[in-house]
């Protein structure tokens, strides 16, 4: 019995890594539940499985969960990295929202735990601060949720990377693909979170329709995998049914396949090498008649060059990147800016970083974390 701890337990990948647990109470015993805001959500999962650790990382909606269940409530990053922390926990499920979720992340890896991870910031925001942990706590280990990450790691199945010639990291393309540029200038909100595939929070929505997701996932990919960005390639693929694929350096292409269903690559990331029974959606290869695939068009779609390019310059270049487009985004959605001007406004961002000497620790990536969305904040005024 795997005690699991869901950090993260109100949004998408929460619900379905609820319903993957419920489809194995013999293996997994939710442990502990943590939530932004949603006090009344994370109420009636506390009552459902009888959960008593729990933290909101509004200090106001912790408040109001302790008055209505009856005991404390933790609340804050401290309540965080409590309940990532506990001996108790075997499993921490992190599917936090943005840089929020880095510290449990690295909390979670010191105290030596199994990491399932869907918070691709990070590794965004610190990526070779988390490689250098896990080097020294051995006993703790990353399997990745994002259905990309997910896909490569069932390709790779631990064959050293020598043996890769190139990863391949798919893209639905949003709901923009085929808008000719001149239109990108007039795109609304609710243009933009139409997506034609998967139904997610906003802020990862928006993401996609800019293909800053897609960039995410490869600086994810590239510490994940300790493959150079060389060796990265996006591929967009509308129907999304090819997850991501691993072309070997003998000519070989593994690719991963399944339905658009987040329950199945969080019950690979809980179980694996093990594959247990999953009621999920299968696929009909004669049913899908075709799929196609594209090379991604980096002049309508510049936050996905500008990932790759924050990406191979390194330091706390990612770090503001990641930070400052949290800051856009939100701009974006309450209509303060538009939505061309999100690459815009990040690459007078990351033309501001400074030069770190050496190898990035936490202290560069918090800081320059700060300090990109109070550039982005002034920007945007």
């Amino acid at each position: 019995m795997k005690r699991v701890c869901l950090l993260g337990a109100t949004g998408s990948i929460g619900d379905s890594t609820i319903s993957v647990l419920k489809q194995h109470p013999d293996r997994f015993q939710l442990h502990s539940i943590a939530a932004r805001d949603n006090w009344k959500k994370i109420a009636g999962l506390a009552r459902e499985f009888n959960i008593k650790r729990i933290c909101m990382f509004s200090e106001t909606a912790a408040k109001e969960l302790s008055k209505e269940l009856g005991f404390p409530v933790l609340a804050g990053m401290d309540g965080l990295l409590e309940l990532a922390t506990e001996g108790d926990v075997d499993i921490v499920v992190n599917a936090l929202m943005g840089a929020v979720g880095c510290l449990p992340t690295l909390a979670a890896i010191e105290q030596g735990k199994h990491i399932a991870l869907a918070n691709k910031e990070t590794m965004v925001m610190a990526g070779p601060v988390i490689q250098d942990s896990l080097k020294q706590h051995p006993k703790a280990f990353i399997t990745p949720i994002d259905s990309e990450h997910n896909a490569i790691f069932q390709c790779l199945a631990g064959r050293p990377v020598e043996e890769v010639k190139n990863l391949q990291i798919t893209a639905s393309g949003g709901p923009f693909r085929e808008w000719p540029m001149e239109k990108f200038a007039s795109i609304r909100v609710e243009d933009a979170l139409n997506h034609p595939v998967w139904s997610m929070g906003k802020k990862i929505t928006i993401d996609s329709a800019s293909m800053m997701n897609k960039g995410l996932e490869v600086i994810e990919a590239h510490f994940l995998f300790h493959i150079p960005y060389e060796q990265i390639k996006v591929v967009v693929h509308p129907q999304s049914m090819v997850h991501s694929l691993v072309q070997f350096r003998d000519g070989s292409l593994l690719a991963q396949l399944g339905a658009p269903d987040m329950k199945i690559p969080i019950q690979v990331a809980l179980t694996w090498p093990e594959r247990l029974l999953l009621e999920s959606a299968h696929l009909d290869l004669p049913a899908l008649a075709k799929l196609t695939f594209f090379a991604p068009d980096f002049k309508k779609f510049p936050c996905l060059a500008l990932a790759f390019e924050a990406g191979k310059l390194g330091g706390v270049v990612p770090a503001m990147m990641n930070a400052a487009n949290e800051i856009l985004v939100e701009a974006f959605l309450n209509g303060n800016i538009g939505f061309m001007d999100i690459p815009r406004h990040l690459e007078t961002i990351m033309a501001r970083a400074p030069t770190i000497q050496g190898r990035l620790d936490l202290s560069h990536a918090l800081a320059a974390d700060a300090e990109a969305r109070k550039i982005a904040v002034s920007l945007i005024n």
